[in-house]
C-alpha cells in the first residue's frame, strides 16, 4: 500500500520590523519633597530606563546645585509617559542652563524644574550661581486682601451699589496674602504680605492667622492685571506696586462642600480709616 502524502504550502516568512528612529522629547523626573513633588524635565531620547539613568546623569550640575540649595539629597525617579495624564500641582518653573542666563541670552535650556510654591516661600533665594543659570516664569496671581466670616444671610444682602467693609483694613498691621491663581483658596495659602495700601504689598515673615474657618470662610482678592515673577510670589524680593485701577472680587472659600466660588466684584474705595468693595455686580445663579 502506497503512503499518499500531501504537500502544505507555507507561505515565506514576513522579514523583522525594523525599530522606528528614536525621536527625542522631553522626559520627566520627579523627587519628593516634605512640601510636595519637584519635576524635572530634560530633552533627550528616552525608550525605557536605561536612556532615563542615562539622560539624568546630564543633568547632574543641576541637581548638585538643587541639593545644596535644598541642605538635602534629592531622590530622582523617571516618571514614564502617562496617555492619561495627572493632576496639575500647582508650582512655579525655572528654565535651566549651564550658562549664565543674560538678559539677551539666546540660547535654549537644557532642563526645566518644577518647585511646589510651599517649598519656595519656606527656603531663601537660590545662591549664586544657580540663580545666574535659573530663568524663572512669570506667573498670573491674585492679592487676598483679607479673609473673612460671611453667612447665607450675609450674601443674601450683597446687591450692585452695596458695600462690603474690609475690617482687616481698618486695624493696624493689616495683612494678605500673595499667590499664584491656581493655587487653592483654602486658610493660610500664599505668601503672608503687609498691606500699607492694597496696591503696595510688602512681603513679610509673620504668618498671618484668621480666626475663620469651615465653609463660611470667604475672601477679598485684588485681580492682578499682569502675570508676576516667580522670585516675588516667593518672597525673594520687593514686589512692584499694583494699578490702582485694578478690581477686586469677593470669593467662597474652597471647603469640602466643592471649589472656591465667585460672589461679587467692584471696585476699592476708601472707607473710614480703611477700605470698602463697592459693588457693581454679582454671580450669576
Amino acid at each position: 500500500m502506497e503512503l499518499q502524502t500531501k504537500k502544505i504550502k507555507v507561505p515565506p516568512l514576513a522579514p523583522p520590523a525594523q525599530p522606528g528612529p528614536a525621536v527625542a522629547g522631553w522626559a520627566a523626573f520627579e523627587a519628593p519633597t516634605a512640601a510636595g513633588s519637584l519635576r524635572l524635565w530634560a530633552h533627550g531620547v528616552v525608550r525605557h530606563a536605561a536612556d532615563a539613568a542615562v539622560l539624568l546623569e546630564t543633568c547632574a550640575p543641576l541637581l548638585d546645585a538643587l541639593d545644596g540649595w535644598i541642605d538635602f539629597a534629592l531622590a530622582w525617579r523617571w516618571c514614564p509617559p502617562d496617555p492619561k495624564g495627572g493632576a496639575t500641582v500647582p508650582h512655579a518653573r525655572a528654565q535651566w542652563s549651564a550658562e549664565a542666563r543674560t538678559p539677551d541670552s539666546q540660547g535654549q535650556p537644557s532642563c526645566r524644574i518644577d518647585l511646589p510654591w510651599a517649598l519656595l516661600r519656606g527656603m531663601a533665594a537660590p545662591p549664586e550661581p544657580l540663580a545666574a543659570q535659573l530663568r524663572w516664569v512669570m506667573t498670573p496671581a491674585v492679592l487676598v486682601l483679607t479673609q473673612m466670616r460671611l453667612d447665607d444671610d450675609d450674601l443674601a444682602a450683597l446687591e450692585p451699589g452695596g458695600v462690603v467693609l474690609v475690617p482687616a483694613s481698618m486695624t493696624v498691621g493689616w495683612q494678605g496674602r500673595l499667590r499664584p491663581s491656581d493655587e487653592a483658596a483654602v486658610p493660610l495659602a500664599g505668601l503672608p504680605v503687609a498691606l500699607p495700601t492694597p496696591w503696595t504689598p510688602e512681603p513679610i515673615t509673620v504668618e498671618w492667622a484668621t480666626p475663620y474657618e469651615g465653609d463660611e470662610l470667604c475672601e477679598l482678592r485684588l485681580g492682578l492685571p499682569r502675570p508676576m515673577d516667580a522670585r516675588s510670589l516667593a518672597g525673594w524680593q520687593r514686589i512692584e506696586p499694583i494699578e490702582a485701577e485694578a478690581r477686586a472680587s469677593l470669593w467662597r472659600c474652597a471647603n469640602e462642600a466643592g471649589p472656591a466660588r465667585y460672589l461679587a466684584s467692584g471696585v476699592l474705595m476708601p472707607w473710614g480709616d480703611g477700605w470698602a468693595l463697592r459693588v457693581d455686580s454679582l454671580e450669576e445663579t
